[in-house]
C-alpha cells in the first residue's frame, strides 16, 4: 500500500507520463464515455467511476496491494480535477 501524500503524487506523476496529464486524460475518457452513452459526463466523474471499478476489484480481492494503491490514485486524481473548476 502507498504510505505517503509523495508515493502518490509519484504514481500520478509516473502514470502521466504514460498516458498524459490526468486533467487531459480524463477529459477525454469523459468524452469517450460520454458520446457511447449519449450522456453528459464530467472529467471528475469519470475518474469517480474508475474508482468505483477500482472498490469492486478490490472487493472481490481485498488483498490486492494495486487495487489499493491505484485507488489512493484516483481519489488524489479527483482531487486534481476538482482544483480546475
Amino acid at each position: 500500500m502507498i504510505e505517503s501524500n509523495f508515493q502518490v503524487d509519484e504514481l500520478i506523476h509516473e502514470r502521466g507520463l504514460q498516458y498524459g496529464h490526468p486533467r487531459r486524460f480524463f477529459m477525454q475518457l469523459a468524452k469517450v464515455w460520454g458520446g457511447a452513452l449519449d450522456i453528459e459526463i464530467t472529467p471528475q466523474k469519470a475518474a469517480t467511476m474508475m474508482l468505483m471499478f477500482k472498490a469492486l476489484r478490490l472487493f472481490n480481492q481485498p488483498d490486492k496491494e494495486d487495487t489499493q494503491q491505484d485507488i489512493q490514485g484516483y481519489l488524489k486524481i479527483v482531487d486534481i480535477l476538482n482544483d480546475f473548476k
